[in-house]
């Protein structure tokens, strides 16, 4: 999801972790920042902002998170037995 270059709500739920209107409230506020700096999101049906910002904005660690991943890819490749 983080590899994506935009995200929506929807997207904010899951890279968050919170609910929806959580959610709305991060994405205004990366709206307003972006405005902040004279420059404007597209304006479509969907409403979307740079996945960059979400990161940012959440203070989130990309490289633990990639590392996490292929971690838990890894897991899922084996079968090994929980004792």
């Amino acid at each position: 999801m983080i590899s994506n270059p935009w995200s929506s709500v929807k997207e904010i739920r899951c890279i968050a972790r919170c609910g929806r209107d959580t959610a709305i409230k991060i994405r205004n506020e990366i709206i307003n920042d972006i405005r902040k700096h004279g420059k404007e999101i597209p304006n479509t049906k969907v409403i979307y902002v740079p996945t960059k910002n979400v990161i940012e904005k959440l203070n989130l660690d990309v490289n633990y998170i990639i590392e996490m991943t292929k971690l838990e890819q890894d897991i899922g490749k084996t079968n090994h037995a929980c004792i």
